[in-house]
């Protein structure tokens, strides 16, 4: 009986222990093979182009997280999850991949608090709110949870530098708990603008306001002429906007365009940007995105002398988890120091004496990436530093580049730093990609109007807009091209592109020329000097992407720009001459 009652005992035991144990067993299968499916994927550069293979992946490791809920595995497959949707983002550059990586990463903390990566994935979570989709009120709750849910976390360290780096982001009246991190985080309602910083530059002919919002709503400018006792005022209203803590009610400028700036908040849904002018003629207002803002152009005839100055571009970094420091150049205001210039006798008596060399893309926005991972913004810095060296040596001249190191610059600053610094030339670096990876060569371009589709979607990347929006921008461009340089621009672009390809091609047997073209960039917008943008070969096919990692082919690229600027040079003192 007691041999019977044991056997009993033991298949009963057995009838509880073996569904549990198959289940545990297929939920290690299905983890398996979808972890097989990822790393295939990840050894083969070309399916990684391909948008259906990342979903397929994607969804592997969803369906694990669904069907064994319970499983040891099921919190690896949400972290592998968000990996695979930050692959997927860094080829398709698609924001709605990237929130599918912060979903995915959100629901480690809150379903699987126990779990080794429970603090990786809030970290990985408020770095893709804060350097992709900007949302920093978001990105700051997901590093506040780690720090006040994860003390133990080995990313502990990285979150509170997260925390207190964005502080002045916290969203008001939120209480933070483990359940908020999956909600969409907003400032104090979701119909609000809420303006996140009031920045200006002062350049020879006109001075530059852009207002960072957290979204773009609904917006008007108005302009009060001066009137007996009171000098004129241009103002723009924001419709259901909120005033962020660390923006000043006032700023001083008084730079002979513009006394000061004022925020102020008229309504209670209202906030109202108010520029006090000390002399008008015209100005222009129209916005950029990523991170979205206004911007404000005022021109004017200047009664005082600006001196030329650089601004302090590059933030320090802070502790191991900025490591670009990009909340710091997007919390500040740059710091302006004077710029003393030393320049040694010139070749080239009263030609160029300065040159503002911009490196494309940079911290935050890294710019196509090639098939094997070169990150645009590397490869143009690298090329960027080379050409500076070049034509300081060849040309006798100044050279500021408008970044020296991986610091995030928004486009509409770069040209604001030649004009305020009075630069001659302004030559940006780029590297060009294409959905078709056989695509090669090099083109350069100026700004202008373009009714060619490839130059309008060429705009469109470097902008980081629609295709529709390059559209809007052409209307903005009426009034700014009569200041742009636009025939010097062209003869500039005409000479680059010429030596690019002569010189090139004594080196390298393919070299395709898809010549000078013209095209709405924002990144050349409100230039008063001859100002260009160069394409210097395609990052997204894998033969040149390995020359834009070459040093040799960024100086022969180098030895090329400069020998262009030479003979431009040359032929503006002719034609002056005449």
């Amino acid at each position: 009986m007691k041999i019977l009652r044991y056997v009993s005992g033991i298949l009963l035991l057995l009838m509880y222990v073996l569904p549990v144990s198959a289940a545990a067993d297929e939920g290690e299968r299905a983890f398996g093979k979808a972890k097989s499916t990822y790393q295939q994927l990840q050894n083969s550069t070309k399916n990684k182009l391909y948008r259906e293979n990342w979903l397929r992946v994607i969804q592997g490791f969803e369906g694990v997280s669904q069907a064994y809920p319970n499983h040891d595995r099921a919190a690896d497959a949400l972290y592998l999850g968000g990996k695979a949707c930050e692959g997927l983002y860094a080829i398709s550059r698609r924001k709605d991949d990237a929130r599918q990586a912060v979903d995915f990463y959100d629901r480690l903390p809150d379903r699987y608090p126990g779990s080794s990566l429970a603090d990786d994935a809030g970290y990985l979570a408020g770095l893709i709110l804060e350097r992709i989709l900007d949302d920093r009120p978001g990105a700051y709750l997901r590093y506040k949870l780690i720090v006040d849910k994860f003390p133990q976390g080995d990313m502990l360290p990285l979150c509170r530098e997260g925390e207190v780096r964005l502080r002045l982001y916290a969203p008001r009246d939120v209480v933070v708990t483990k359940s908020q991190v999956s909600q969409p985080a907003v400032s104090t309602s979701s119909r609000e603008v809420q303006v996140n910083q009031v920045r200006s530059w002062s350049s020879p002919g006109y001075t530059r306001v852009v207002v960072e919002l957290s979204r773009l709503g609904s917006y008007s400018a108005h302009l009060l002429g001066a009137r007996k006792g009171q000098q004129p005022r241009l103002y723009v209203d924001i419709k259901a906007g909120a005033i962020a803590n660390q923006v000043p009610a006032s700023q001083k400028v008084a730079d002979g365009l513009l006394q000061g700036i004022r925020v102020g908040r008229p309504d209670k849904d209202l906030v109202r940007i108010v520029l006090d002018l000390e002399t008008f003629k015209d100005y222009k207002v129209f916005t950029l995105e990523n991170p979205q803002r206004i911007v404000i152009d005022v021109s004017g005839k200047r009664e005082t002398v600006l001196q030329a100055a650089q601004p302090e571009l590059h933030a320090p970094v802070v502790g191991t988890g900025s490591r670009d420091a990009i909340a710091k150049v997007l919390e500040k205001t740059p710091e302006e120091k004077p710029l003393k210039v030393t320049l040694p006798a010139s070749t080239l008596p009263g030609n160029l004496r300065r040159i503002v060399v911009d490196a494309g893309h940079g911290g935050k926005d890294p710019g196509a990436i090639g098939p094997s991972g070169l990150m645009e913004k590397n490869a143009t810095l690298a090329m960027a530093k080379r050409l500076a060296a070049r034509l300081e040596k060849e040309l006798g001249c100044q050279v500021v580049l408008t970044r020296d190191k991986d610091v995030f610059l928004p486009l509409e600053e770069r040209t604001a730093i030649a004009n305020r610094v009075g630069a001659d030339l302004f030559i940006s670096i780029h590297a060009n990609a294409s959905t078709n990876r056989n695509a090669q060569g090099i083109e350069t371009y100026y700004l202008n109007f373009s009714k060619n589709d490839k130059a309008a979607a060429v705009a469109a990347r470097e902008n980081g807009t629609s295709l529709k929006e390059v559209g809007d921008l052409e209307l903005i461009l009426f009034d700014l091209m009569a200041n742009s340089k636009i025939n010097e621009s062209s003869r500039l672009a005409a000479e680059i592109q010429k030596s690019l390809v002569d010189q090139l091609g004594r080196h390298y047997s393919d070299v395709k020329n898809h010549g000078v073209r013209q095209g709405p960039f924002y990144v050349l917008l409100g230039a008063n000097m001859p100002s260009v943008l160069v394409e210097t070969a395609f990052i997204s096919n894998k033969t040149e992407e390995g020359r834009l990692a070459s040093s040799k082919y960024q100086d022969h690229a180098a030895t090329a720009i400069a020998h262009a600027v030479r003979n431009f040079s040359q032929d503006s003192k002719t034609i002056a001459n005449k």
